[in-house]
């Protein structure tokens, strides 16, 4: 990264975590303490034509590990060896459909984490038109996550925006997901589709303390590069990014950051910008 850029970013993080705000309870003298991932569809263009390649580069740039958006026709033992070879670990993986999380396939899906050291499951994509469907699919994830527990597996749901824009009785379809869930379902809030309906990320992670797993972290989607701290092109508010590491530090069951960048997926810059702008900011 050129010393400019550099500059510019720490004078950025500099400048927010001198601003007051109401964040969660605790006070921290420095940084993030969680390790940081980057989820691998951030680079999905050139990620598989050459994984140790670029593995290596993905350590390089000062992430601890990843999360897996599909596996490259690889094989478990394939991916833990790339992994171990990078010095990477694994945050988890995303898959999509009830049928990843239920049945044969969800007991499929327990074998290969287990064999490839993976933690922890999230249903990448979910999308009901009735709030009764987004309670069944809580209750089916809930069901996955009580049954993974045993297997040392956490099961968590991934947001986009429509669950914060799709409203039934005077909530979110995001609540209804968790209103009748087994509490071992996890949340793995994605910080820029919280920000862009307008909602605020704090609030939305003081909701459900306890249950949080990893966080997305990514900044509002409408920005040309998604450079963490940078305003977005149409205008739009940037996500609190002291208030959400004030929060995540203060939540014991908070074990990874997972940068996700989706506007250049040919290219770990913007990844590699934005971990260094994480790890720079102080609360």
């Amino acid at each position: 990264m050129d010393t400019t850029r550099r500059s510019f970013f720490e004078t950025l993080a500099a400048a927010g975590a001198a601003t007051a705000f109401g964040g969660c309870a605790g006070v921290f003298g420095g940084g993030i303490t969680r390790p940081v991932a980057l989820q691998l569809w951030s680079v999905h263009k050139i990620f598989w034509d050459a994984p140790e390649k670029h593995l290596a580069a993905i350590k390089q740039a000062g992430f601890d590990g990843v999360e897996f958006a599909g596996y490259g026709n690889r094989t478990a033992k394939q991916l833990a060896k790339m992994l171990g070879d990078a010095g990477l670990r694994c945050a988890g993986t995303h898959l999509c459909g009830d049928k990843e999380f239920s049945g044969d396939g969800f007991k499929k899906n327990l074998d290969f984490c287990a064999e490839a050291g993976i933690p922890a499951m999230c249903s990448a994509w979910a999308d009901y038109d009735t709030r009764d469907g987004w309670v069944k699919f809580g209750k089916l994830m809930g069901e996955a996550a009580a049954a993974a527990e045993a297997h040392g597996v956490k099961i968590g749901v991934h947001n986009h925006c429509h669950e914060f824009t799709k409203k039934y009785d005077g909530r979110y379809a995001w609540d209804w997901i968790f209103a009748e869930a087994d509490k071992r379902l996890q949340l793995q809030l994605d910080t820029s589709q919280v920000v862009n309906p307008g909602l605020d990320c704090v609030t939305e992670i003081k909701k459900y303390p306890g249950r949080h797993f990893s966080i997305h972290v990514k900044e509002n989607v409408p920005s040309k590069d998604g450079y963490f701290g940078v305003p977005p092109d149409d205008g739009g508010r940037l996500v609190d990014w002291e208030g959400v590491v004030r929060c995540m530090e203060a939540d014991p069951s908070n074990k990874w950051y997972v940068i996700e960048c989706e506007r250049r997926p040919d290219s770990l810059e913007p990844a590699a910008y934005n971990v260094d702008f994480l790890r720079n900011i102080r609360v």
